[in-house]
């Protein structure tokens, strides 16, 4: 299986829309109760994590993708 540049586009959008609807309320709301991780309420632990999920993403799909090369110039005078 061959991974094309438009494969990597289209998993870059899937995770940016994925991070965005994972911060939405309804989401956050399934992390709101009682617990403590380490003293700190579950649901800041969720934000922080995905946030960090977040950006390492972005990092490697940063690495991953290539980067456009300008066209070369055509010759307009052949026919």
């Amino acid at each position: 299986m061959t991974v094309t540049r438009r494969k990597i586009i289209g998993a870059s959008l899937f995770f940016t829309l994925f991070g965005a609807m994972a911060i939405l309320p309804p989401l956050i709301l399934l992390f709101r109760f009682d617990g403590l991780v380490f003293g700190v309420p579950v649901e800041t632990v969720y934000l922080f994590a995905l946030w960090i999920g977040l950006v390492v993403g972005a990092a490697l799909f940063g690495v991953i993708l290539p980067r456009d090369e300008p066209m070369p110039p055509q010759d307009k005078t052949r026919p």
